[in-house]
């Protein structure tokens, strides 16, 4: 393809002459007798070089210049001046304006042509560099520094056009995410230098493995790294891929080797999920988000971090992060209610005391199962603020009922659990200094109860805080005995006053001569080192009068009463009272 020119001379002479040599030097040549004109005609043709005289009617060469510089299109456009001026003021002005290069007339037709073959050599040369600069800062914007993959943004584009493609051919993608889940412990023993070789590494050990036998009949592999600490793979049109979680097993052993860096080994820690992308009208963002609920999931379980999922059954993990959310303000927008579940003598049926229950109320989902919130709370922290906010209502609870004769013979004692995450709490004690001085509530009324698991992770630091609460004059109780392990020589070194008998085995206790014989050895366990022992989940005459007979102290369940809200207790103390006056 021929160079193109565009001449602007004034003097038809000059520029006949200008075309005619530069169309027999093989260039492609346009011509106008004034700046205007030869605007124009830059616009149209897009040369490679402008050719102009400085002095012309309508529109100078200087000015050309201006408007040439003005437009973002035609700026980059060389620009040689002529001029029968030889005045060094005029061709710094030029220059200025950015021509460049000035030649007086009359030029040599060799000086000429020399000039404006060096300047689109060189503005060729620039127009390259400038398109690989481009590109390179379009590559580096779309892909990851370390890893050379397509980052997040780019991996966007891609995931979008494969679920357009499944829109289009009924196929159905795959993304498998992985989550480096210790790559922030690495860190803080690696310098970021040597992190960034880990990070490599595992990039490259993934890319072998995503085209190993071991994915075999998954189809193309596009690696992508879409956060400092996650890989995701999308498999556009996979065939037939076997038993998923054995290969997912089998990636993650090899995936997991230790990584030798600066002569030493460094073990990673990953996560893994496989997400079936088969609702193709699921935008990439909305795609990534679900699997960022698949790979929690796959955290949460033991041994192998695996989960396999599709996006119709993540729905009910998407809720559950929604949960997460949402719990995280439970406590801020007052959506936590207390219920209190009664406490009685297995003989009298007299009533001793309450434990105090958290309930959630959502605002879109109403009551939320504490089987489904309590075990999100510990797991993301927000049991701490949650149970301290029970703390403080049962003691405020339990120091009005306290203050009320007429309904309460004797005070009623309150029991409220506190879970593990609080147990490790450093402000644990406080919190309990706090709830008992701001209620005014006795502190021998205020029964705190931990399960044996929670005892048993610390020893030491479970003495140490036993032994604080004890000096509060609070009653400590072991809640679940015998779900968990724990060592008698250590029960007995516990300063407990309550041991309760788990609801797993007064449930068939009736019927199970095994459950039967554990609670019987539980009553006399307790009995032996001074112990209550309260048995919880009664739901049957059968079962309290079988306990009333091992010795069994107090009951609590469905037998006497539901766990209720502070406005129901009232009514229920009504009803107790006349069914103890009948001796019904």
């Amino acid at each position: 393809m021929n160079a193109r020119i565009v001449v602007a001379e004034d003097e038809a002479d000059i520029r006949q002459n200008l075309k005619r040599m530069l169309t027999l030097e093989g260039f492609d040549v346009w011509a106008g007798e004034n700046g205007h004109e030869a605007l124009a005609l830059v616009r149209e043709h897009q040369p490679d070089i402008v050719v102009s005289d400085v002095m012309m009617p309508l529109m100078t060469g200087h000015q050309l210049i201006s408007a040439l510089r003005a437009d973002s299109h035609l700026a980059h456009i060389p620009v040689i001046l002529l001029t029968a001026r030889a005045d060094r003021q005029d061709m710094r002005e030029g220059m200025n304006l950015g021509a460049d290069d000035y030649i007086t007339k009359p030029f040599q037709r060799g000086e000429l042509l020399d000039s404006i073959r060096s300047r689109i050599e060189k503005a060729a040369a620039q127009q390259f560099a400038s398109k690989r600069l481009a590109a390179q800062n379009l590559h580096m914007a779309h892909h990851d520094s370390v890893t050379d993959l397509p980052n997040r943004r780019h991996f966007q584009l891609l995931l979008n056009a494969a679920m357009q493609a499944s829109r289009q051919h009924g196929s159905q993608p795959i993304l498998m995410g992985i989550s480096l889940d210790n790559l922030p412990e690495m860190a803080q023993v690696l310098s970021s230098g040597l992190m960034d070789d880990c990070v490599s590494t595992l990039s490259q050990r993934l890319q072998q493995l995503v085209h190993s036998p071991i994915l075999s009949g998954w189809g193309n592999a596009v690696v992508a790294r879409t956060a400092d600490d996650r890989f995701v793979v999308l498999f556009e049109r996979p065939g037939q891929c076997g038993d998923d979680i054995e290969r997912l097993q089998q990636m993650h052993t090899q995936l997991v080797q230790p990584l030798t860096v600066d002569g030493e080994q460094h073990f990673p820690m990953a996560s893994l999920a496989k997400l079936a992308l088969d609702q193709p009208d699921f935008s990439a963002e909305a795609v990534l988000a679900r699997l960022d609920s698949v790979l929690g999931h796959a955290r949460q379980q033991p041994g192998v971090r695996l989960s396999v999922q599709s996006l119709e059954s993540t729905q009910q993990l998407a809720s559950a992060f929604r949960l997460h959310n949402d719990l995280h303000r439970a406590v801020e927008r007052q959506e936590l209610r207390a219920l209190y579940q009664p406490q009685v003598e297995a003989g009298s049926h007299r009533l001793v005391g309450f434990e105090a229950l958290m309930r959630w109320h959502h605002p879109q989902q109403g009551l939320i199962s504490p089987v489904q919130f309590i075990p999100m709370a510990e797991d993301n922290g927000q049991i701490v603020p949650m149970g301290q906010w029970i703390l403080n209502e049962a003691c405020q609870q339990a120091a009005r009922w306290g203050r009320d004769t007429q309904a309460f013979a004797t005070p009623p004692r309150m029991a409220v659990n506190l879970s593990m995450r609080q147990f490790v709490d450093p402000h644990m004690v406080r919190h309990v200094e706090q709830a008992l001085a701001e209620s005014g509530l006795p502190p021998h009324l205020l029964e705190l109860e931990i399960t044996e698991g929670t005892a048993m992770q610390d020893l030491q630091h479970t003495l140490k805080l036993l032994n604080h609460f004890k000096t509060l004059g609070a009653r400590l109780a072991i809640d679940a005995f015998g779900t968990g392990y724990s060592s008698l020589a250590y029960l007995k070194r516990f300063p407990l006053d309550v041991l309760k008998i788990d609801q797993s085995f007064v449930r068939n206790i009736t019927t199970d001569a095994d459950d039967r014989a554990i609670a019987n050895a539980v009553i006399q366990l307790a009995h032996s080192l001074g112990m209550t022992v309260i048995a919880e989940g009664v739901e049957q005459r059968s079962q309290h009068d079988l306990l009333a007979d091992m010795g069994c102290d107090e009951c609590q369940g469905y037998l006497f009463a539901k766990p209720l809200p502070t406005s129901d207790v009232p009514g229920w103390m009504a009803v107790h009272q006349a069914s103890l006056s009948n001796g019904t």
